[in-house]
């Protein structure tokens, strides 16, 4: 059976903000995150990526993590119970990677990545934010060939509007390991997870640092039906990609 998936973005900049920084560096203060507001929805699944915390930005509770954090909001919009069996990140090759729950795996598998890309003479830089983050003003919709339908397009926009998580933006009080440990385990949605019927659940999906992610994919079924869920991520192109240095002007003779 063919599904429709429409796409609904929403860039919402707070005034000020910006995705560079070093919000770990004073441990009493939390950085206010920066909204990104992807949403994407094929019933009777529906995903919000409410914003990627990186390396030392905006949000980020541990200094120099090795990873990056997908702050999501999956939710359940049909009659069935419906399994999300995995996450995957795409990157501009078509190579996908995994979404772990293991914070050792995912410093491994970013510095992996790291040396390949410097291997292979590619720009990579861990704190590099997006060469732009906004697509234009408001929200726009994106239809599959043949139009949107009322139902996906109220989904899409039903999933937007849930908040992130109250503790994202709460004081970092600890470096030790464990609190560490704690934090990340209470962000982390560990897959596959069952959603009851109306069930919206948000929380962190963690990959390692992918540059130039293409899309976010969940890997879904209910028991009636199976399928994918693509988020395209064309609005965060450049991540973790160093800008090349501005041109210089050869001297006047």
């Amino acid at each position: 059976m063919h599904m429709k998936t429409i796409t609904l973005v929403a860039v919402l900049l707070s005034a000020g903000a910006v995705w560079s920084g070093n919000a770990s560096d004073n441990v009493q203060a939390a950085t206010p995150l920066v909204p990104v507001n992807l949403v994407t929805a094929q019933p009777p699944v529906a995903m919000v990526l409410h914003t990627i915390i990186i390396y030392n930005s905006p949000g980020s509770w541990k200094r120099e993590a090795l990873w990056d954090e997908y702050v999501v909001t999956l939710s359940n919009q049909g009659t069935q119970p419906l399994t999300v069996a995995s996450a995957s990140l795409a990157d501009s090759s078509g190579t996908s990677y995994a979404a772990s729950a293991s914070m050792r795996a995912l410093e491994k598998e970013s510095t992996i990545l790291e040396q390949r890309c410097f291997d292979a003479g590619l720009a990579f830089a861990r704190a590099a934010e997006p060469a732009a983050v906004t697509v234009g003003g408001g929200i726009r919709l994106i239809g599959a060939t043949g139009g949107v339908t009322d139902a996906s397009a109220s989904l899409a926009v039903g999933a937007a509007v849930v908040p992130v998580p109250a503790f994202y933006t709460r004081k970092i009080v600890s470096l030790s390991k464990q609190y560490f440990a704690d934090e990340f385990k209470q962000r982390c949605l560990a897959l596959p997870m069952t959603l009851a019927p109306g069930e919206a659940r948000a929380g962190s999906l963690f990959f390692p640092m992918v540059p130039n992610p293409r899309a976010l994919n969940l890997h879904w079924s209910n028991g009636i039906a199976s399928g994918e869920l693509a988020l395209p991520l064309d609005s965060v192109h450049g991540l973790h990609v160093q800008a090349p240095a501005p041109a210089v002007a050869p001297p006047h003779p």
